[in-house]
């Protein structure tokens, strides 16, 4: 397997995500939601991974909205929830400038998140494409806990953590909001589950 590191930086850059990478490199209809569009491309919907999601209030396996995709990498960083937070924050009487500063996942910044592309080598598409069921499923497997083998061990050794007071330190030695998603999943080939995977991680 090989893996393809980009920054992703604050601003239009994730549109590019959300307009192509996340329907399977195709082009996502004008006002069509992601979840449709996803179907319509027969590309999975992404789904969140890592060890920090429940101090991000998200959870293993659930999917991501492009809502939540807008907030971590299209406005300099904010929490996936960062809507809801700042009209809680509102409706108690905080400031807007104070809500909106509640939203924020740590101090502002330039670049939001990585995404990281996991391509098998073309010989192991050849033995999928010309393997049995079961020699299917092995493959399948296998490229999956690749991807959860790098990205356990990106938090445990490489990722730094924006901390604010919502998002401090487990304790454990691993980031309490390194949330690595696998939130859009390229399948070029979208009955293969081992062609091409993106991870965008913030």
């Amino acid at each position: 397997m090989t893996v393809d590191i980009r920054v992703i930086r604050a601003g239009q850059m994730y549109r590019y995500y959300l307009r192509e990478t996340v329907v399977g490199d195709g082009r996502r209809p004008a006002r069509t939601p992601l979840s449709v569009a996803q179907e319509q491309a027969g590309v999975p919907v992404g789904r969140w991974m890592g060890c920090g999601l429940a101090v991000l209030g998200l959870t293993p396996g659930q999917e991501v909205t492009e809502q939540q995709l807008r907030n971590l990498f299209g406005e300099l960083g904010r929490q996936p929830y960062a809507d809801r937070i700042e009209a809680d924050r509102l409706a108690k009487g905080d400031s807007p400038k104070k809500a909106f500063k509640a939203g924020a996942l740590g101090r502002r910044v330039t670049v939001t998140g990585v995404d990281f592309v996991f391509r098998p080598q073309p010989t192991i598409y050849l033995l999928w494409a010309l393997g049995d069921e079961e020699t299917r499923r092995v493959i399948e497997a296998a490229h999956e806990r690749a991807i959860e083998r790098v990205l356990e061990w990106i938090e445990d050794e490489v990722a730094v953590i924006r901390c604010t007071a919502r998002t401090a330190s487990t304790g454990s030695g691993r980031p309490a909001a390194w949330s690595p998603p696998a939130s859009a999943t390229t399948r070029r080939a979208p009955a293969c589950r081992c062609s091409t995977t993106i991870c965008f991680c913030p």
